[in-house]
């Protein structure tokens, strides 16, 4: 709540037109006012009021009465003034406060008028003009309404076995392990300082900060697009393996901090929070898809035979980071993530589950020839004894110890345990890529139900999952492991089904176009992603290029290419994997391209195919 003070000689107004709908009935006797000797109190109540409405009516009748004692006035005047914020109530709260003001005020012995609510007002004020003639107030309850945590956070090392280690003395892990340990726990950091390794290759592929916009906002040129959406596409494909009925779902970005479960989780996730203020409510950008999947399911009719069900939308979401910890495609204020949430019948179910993400999330990232080291948070002390048989049954599986990480007590979080799934970069820091999380309060919280055998409505678990990270996370890590080759001496590459240019055909001069042409048609059809080096240079120059573009194929077009059909020709291939020259027939190429890439999605070129088309960037 916010009021304007003026200690006034006259105070008068007359009530003119309904400033609102349901504005309160004002009888002709109240139309005007006249006051003499007054203190006008001007209040605008605001949303966060709403929360404890008699507790902000009795801090508020507090102020008044402080302010009024110090210029000696008994009589008062609470004149609703919606112009002193921009974050409102809403206009029954609001007439409650107010009128709950009013009372307390006049059980004070104040002489009150309560000037009416929801009218435009003409007036007239005349101010005493002595230094204590105008005042302001900021009257919150904030301090007594945040949860307090009752102890700090702490650590520990669970290991397979399950002894438990305090960090700084547990020394055998892996040197991945040891750096989330060092950095989670212990806070140092001993990674690489300077430009990161892999921001050579978002340049590269034309991964960008967008200057136009906000801190942490990016853009993505025609390459970076195709791959974005690739693996946008990829992640669908990783839940649907999983073999949980899923259904994908799409929804907005913004909701109303009004509805009493979008303001209460905006309040346990914390103040990262994107704001949007309109002229009558303000709105949470959202952080996550929990919004909208659980808008949604709270109107799913769902039975118990139907759990396991998930539910999947790539999400952009936004986050306020700190500006100064900004970083391309790892640390972002708007992020696209492909938020998968799991309706789970109770625990068993929900671990079961989670078991079953958990072994995906691993296989994932071993297939780029990657590891994670597990950080475990729990909720509480509580909540890591009852599930610390499930925690240890992950380590056991993996054969690795796990950092877990025990949040302070005290707050209602929605959440008991959340796995961070940590990559050790070549830079030597520990990134959170993927997660799984069981959620234990938002089924209440959104009036998420299902019917279980008995026919009884009872709340799920639900599990969130990022399976292979945000979108951009991913490409973090393929940019990562691109460079991590680059060390270990072998050449970077990008995996063939994420490489935008697939192929590239170099023309040795304008004769040989039109072959060139026929052969892409044929790759493109084989759902490669082929172009045409079609510019007057020289064959020694277009191959360096497209090295220096890391395209994967490199095929060159000449003479010896036109003895035979397009079809049946062998062709001279720089291959960048295996970075040599081969001679290969086309049947051998689609064949080979085909293995490469089976089971993961196809897109075409967001590009034209020749490079003389094509403007520098």
């Amino acid at each position: 709540m916010r009021i304007l003070f003026i200690h006034a000689d006259h105070l008068e107004y007359e009530v003119r037109d309904r400033a609102i709908k349901d504005a309160d009935e004002v009888p002709p006797d109240r139309r005007k006012a006249s006051i003499d000797e007054l203190l006008a109190c001007f209040t605008t109540v605001e949303e966060r009021d709403e929360k404890d409405p008699e507790g902000i009516a009795d801090r508020a009748a507090h102020e008044i009465g402080d302010v009024a004692s110090q210029v000696k006035t008994k009589r008062l005047v609470l004149y609703p003034y919606a112009h002193l914020s921009s974050s409102l109530a809403a206009p029954g709260p609001s007439r409650k406060i107010l009128a709950s003001l009013a009372a307390k005020l006049t059980a004070g012995g104040y002489e009150v008028v309560a000037s009416p609510f929801g009218w435009y007002k003409s007036f007239t004020l005349r101010c005493k003009g002595h230094p204590l003639s105008e005042l302001s107030r900021e009257i919150t309850l904030e301090s007594a309404t945040k949860p307090k945590p009752a102890g700090p956070e702490r650590f520990l090392v669970l290991t397979q076995d399950g002894r438990e280690f305090a960090p700084a003395e547990f020394t055998k892990g892996t040197p991945g392990f040891l750096a989330v340990v060092k950095k989670e726990a212990l806070r140092e950091d001993f990674a690489a300082k300077g430009e990161p390794a892999y921001l050579r290759l978002c340049r590269k592929f034309g991964f960008e900060w967008e200057p136009m916009s906000d801190v942490g906002h990016m853009r993505y040129e025609p390459k970076a697009a195709l791959m974005f959406d690739l693996v946008a596409d990829y992640a669908k494909q990783v839940v649907e393996s999983t073999g949980i009925p899923t259904f994908m779902v799409r929804g907005t970005n913004m909701f109303n901090l009004r509805e009493k479960p979008v303001k209460e989780h905006a309040d346990l996730f914390g103040d990262r929070l994107y704001t949007v203020e309109t002229e009558k409510n303000r709105y949470v950008m959202r952080y996550a898809a929990c919004h909208e999947q659980f808008a949604m399911m709270k109107d799913w009719t769902i039975s118990y035979k139907q759990l396991p069900l998930g539910a999947l939308e790539i999400a952009d979401a936004y986050r306020l980071e700190q500006s100064g910890e900004a970083m391309l495609l790892f640390r972002v204020r708007r992020l696209n993530m492909p938020d998968l949430h799991v309706l789970c019948a109770d625990l068993d179910e929900a671990w079961r589950n989670g078991g079953l993400l958990h072994d995906k999330i691993m296989e994932e990232v071993r297939r780029l020839g990657r590891d994670y080291d597990l950080l475990i948070n729990v909720s509480s002390q509580k909540a890591y004894e009852e599930n610390k048989a499930w925690i240890l049954g992950l380590l056991k599986k993996e054969d690795r110890p796990g950092l877990i990480h025990f949040y302070p007590e005290g707050i209602n979080f929605y959440w008991t345990v959340n796995i961070e799934y940590m990559l050790h970069d070549v830079d030597g820091h520990g990134r959170e890529i993927a997660t799984v999380q069981i959620d234990t309060g938002n089924a209440d919280r959104f009036g998420i139900t299902y019917l279980d055998e008995k026919g009884q409505k009872r709340h799920p678990l639900i599990l969130h999952s990022a399976m292979i990270g945000s979108i951009e996370r991913y490409l973090y890590m393929i940019l990562d492991n691109a460079v991590k080759a680059e060390k270990e001496g072998r050449k970077g590459c990008l995996p063939l089904w994420l490489n935008p240019e697939q192929v590239r055909l170099l023309t040795v001069s304008e004769k040989h176009l039109v072959r060139a042409q026929e052969v892409a048609t044929i790759l493109r059809r084989s759902n490669l992603r082929c172009t045409i080096d079609d510019r007057n240079e020289s064959i020694p120059k277009k191959v360096r290029e497209a090295k220096q573009d890391w395209v994967t194929y490199v095929i060159v077009i000449g003479d010896k290419e036109l003895e035979a059909p397009a079809t049946h020709a062998t062709y001279n291939v720089y291959d960048r994997e295996a970075d040599k020259d081969r001679k290969l027939p086309m049947g051998e190429i689609i064949r080979e391209s085909g293995e490469r890439t089976r089971g993961f999605p196809y897109r075409p070129l967001y590009f034209p195919p020749e490079l003389t088309k094509r403007p520098a960037m």
